[in-house]
């Protein structure tokens, strides 16, 4: 059965005008049908980038504004976040890999969680208020603080909108490899790169300055225009026919048979290992992000408008290098490019430690940080441009979805931990600061410490990972290491 990428893009079985077709797996393009497919495709990543801009640059605004301390903001943005992806991004992965549907494997876990996902992500704005409305009546009577009923809704509202991104996020990536043809997956990772840059930058320019003022509208229509969009494209979109999934390592279909499958698959050799540990390493590094918006705003004194300058110039410049970041990590390989880049940050990062030994004029201080987000800019670029074809190079091509969502397992696991002990790293920069009688918000300063020790870290591991990479072959025979039931069946070919 012929199928097409898009109803409105449809190609004629005939094909009368004699035009090109393009296909993947049993989906099949004109010129046109892939145009329509691209449009979708990134104008739902834009909308979707705006969306995932909202909640962590404006929530812990959110959680200031309520006094709540460095251990719960830590807890709300990064451990209940990676909890839910450790447990939720595995399960949603191996569910969509193995589903057989009229709607494909991938759109129904994009587009059924839609919904809930703008709910929870429009209720986060109103916390507060329906935090006092339930201390005024359900709760009138209990004895706790309207505080504490207002975090404690906070935390129940990220943790609902987190459960639901979950499937988005664990799922959308892997639609792409099986709707876009290979010929053009690197054309559409670059485009794709460059369309959630801008995202980013429009966010930063043109909203963040308004995050404290007009917070409610800022999520309302972000939700609003997510909803729309995403939703859109998922009605747009059309996945192709699937042979029948696996089996699993032993045969058998129970859930203590998956669970083995994919444990001994995914767990059992060192490469994975170090190439998960690396990967986690960097990302921890994120941990300390809401802290840099504090340290910004309240200890070098910089207005929200200056931050969005900072980070909206960063992001329209990155749309612009991307693409030609990508060129090179294609050419030179992306694990060869990210090794350069994340030694080279990691060289750099602890520039931002003068502010531990020098006191600046907000307008000095914003002038050092462009200076210094510029330095970085062209390397975070390159490693941004390597991040994915390093994954799709180095894991196993037939399961893809499935060893990512391994590595997203050991980095939820590391977040789940890095997220508290960011909290309590700040509490204990913040008694330090004290005793050494500086002012009240000095103690920000140390949050490029945290991103230098992970960066350091992360290098040293991707360096373990390059070394293997080469033993297995390197750049012209790398073959990923088999394990279980696959490597038993190269065995056996091979004898």
């Amino acid at each position: 059965m012929q199928m097409n990428g898009d109803a409105s893009a449809a190609i004629d079985p005939k094909n009368p005008l004699g035009e090109i077709k393009y296909k993947v797996g049993t989906l099949e393009y004109t010129k046109r049908g892939l145009v329509v497919l691209f449009f979708w495709l990134l104008w739902g990543d834009f909308c979707f980038t705006l969306m995932e801009c909202v909640f962590p640059s404006i929530t812990p605004l959110a959680l200031r504004n309520l006094h709540a301390p460095n251990f719960v903001i830590g807890l709300v943005m990064t451990t209940i976040p990676a909890f839910l992806n450790f447990i939720v991004c595995p399960w949603v992965s191996f569910k969509s890999d193995r589903h057989r549907g009229k709607w494909g494997r991938r759109i129904p876990f994009l587009l059924f969680p839609t919904p809930w996902l703008t709910v929870f992500l429009v209720m986060i704005a109103f916390a507060p208020d329906l935090g006092k409305l339930i201390s005024r009546t359900i709760l009138a009577s209990s004895g706790i603080q309207t505080s504490t009923i207002i975090l404690v809704l906070m935390g129940f509202l990220v943790a609902g909108f987190q459960y639901f991104n979950m499937f988005v996020g664990s799922v959308y990536y892997y639609l792409f490899n099986d709707v876009v043809p290979e010929q053009f997956l690197g054309t559409f990772m670059a485009l794709f790169r460059v369309v959630g840059t801008a995202a980013g930058a429009a966010f930063q320019f043109f909203i963040f300055r308004y995050a404290e003022s007009h917070m409610k509208w800022i999520f309302i229509g972000a939700g609003a225009l997510y909803f729309i969009v995403f939703s859109l494209m998922c009605l747009r979109i059309k996945e192709g026919e699937y042979p029948p999934p696996p089996d699993n390592i032993d045969g058998k279909e129970s859930l203590f048979s998956s669970m083995k499958t994919y444990f001994v698959e995914c767990f059992s050799h060192k490469f994975y290992w170090l190439f998960f540990l690396a990967t986690t390493a960097w990302d921890v590094t994120s941990c300390i992000s809401p802290w840099y918006i504090f340290m910004w705003q309240k200890s070098l004194r910089l207005s929200l408008g200056q931050i969005g300058i900072i980070n909206g110039t960063s992001a329209s410049i990155a749309a612009i290098i991307l693409l030609p970041a990508g060129i090179i990590s294609d050419k030179k390989h992306p694990l060869r490019t990210a090794l350069v880049a994340m030694g080279c940050l990691s060289l750099l990062t602890p520039i931002r430690l003068i502010y531990l030994f020098y006191n600046f004029k907000p307008i000095t201080a914003f002038h050092i940080e462009i200076c210094v987000a510029m330095l970085l800019l062209p390397l975070s670029a390159l490693l941004s441009a390597s991040n994915l074809p390093m994954f799709m190079r180095l894991l196993p091509t037939e399961r893809y979805g499935q060893y990512c969502a391994a590595q997203a397992m050991v980095r939820s696991l590391a977040i789940i931990f890095a997220g508290m002990l960011a909290g309590v790293f700040m509490d204990l920069m913040k008694h330090l600061s004290a005793s050494r009688g500086l002012s009240e918000f000095y103690y920000y300063r140390y949050a490029p410490a945290w991103t230098w020790a992970c960066q350091i870290t992360a290098f040293i591991l991707l360096l373990a990972v390059f070394k293997h990479w080469k033993l297995f072959g390197g750049d012209k025979n790398y073959k990923a290491p088999a394990v279980g039931c696959v490597a038993q069946q190269e065995s056996n070919v091979e004898g």
